[in-house]
């Protein structure tokens, strides 16, 4: 999974890889990011696959590092400095980018469902109400029931979450989910066939979902 929170002109990325069946031995979450992104693959069948975590964080002060580069700073840890835009782009803009970045990338596009949109809108709409991410707690709480993999129609799901800046739906793709090579490969992942967006202004959430029930 994945959350984002904004500091002017900074960006703040996690990334998160599991499985339900191991959800119980997630580490305890570190303190609210200022910025994440977070990305969930799950599976009902059961597998021994290591917990990933990789977050993008902002800097609080003023710093030299150039615009627009992912530079790891921790195991765990990036930054990168971005600007917001006039406007956040709608949720059909958001992914006609990332369909369009795809499909540069030989992958295929995503179609959409109704039921990943009803529930990435839902999300979005958490994420502005407490004004962050959840660091990822709802997706997973929702996914330790296995019968909501039924509810939302995939065997596979992923998530892209962010809160706290405004951008176009090209920026928010090409320049925050697109800007390592982990979220890269999340986001242009070929097996990947269904997606939705979110959006509630500073927030936005990304589903991924793949396997049909």
């Amino acid at each position: 999974m994945q959350d984002l929170i904004s500091l002017p002109a900074i960006i703040f990325l996690t990334l998160l890889v599991f499985i339900p069946q191991v959800l119980n031995s997630l580490p305890t979450p570190p303190p609210p990011p200022e910025k994440s992104i977070v990305l969930t693959i799950a599976s009902p069948t059961p597998t021994n696959i290591p917990l990933v975590t990789i977050t993008k964080v902002p800097t609080p002060t003023p710093d030299s590092s150039p615009w627009g580069i992912a530079k790891q700073v921790s195991d765990h840890t990036w930054v990168i400095k971005v600007q917001n835009d006039p406007a956040m782009g709608s949720p059909s803009e958001i992914l006609n980018a990332l369909n369009d970045l795809r499909a540069r990338q030989g992958a295929q596009p995503l179609k959409t469902d109704s039921r990943l949109c009803d529930y990435a809108q839902k999300r979005a709409d958490y994420f502005k109400s407490i004004q962050n991410t959840d660091e990822h707690k709802g997706l997973i709480e929702f996914l330790k029931d296995e019968n909501n993999y039924a509810v939302l129609g995939y065997n596979w799901i992923g998530e892209n979450s962010s809160y706290g800046y405004v951008m176009s739906g090209v920026h928010l793709i090409e320049f925050v989910y697109n800007s390592d090579p982990d979220h890269s490969k999340n986001q242009l992942d070929p097996k990947w066939d269904h997606g939705c967006v979110g959006v509630n202004s500073p927030a936005t959430n990304l589903i991924f979902a793949t396997s049909p029930r």
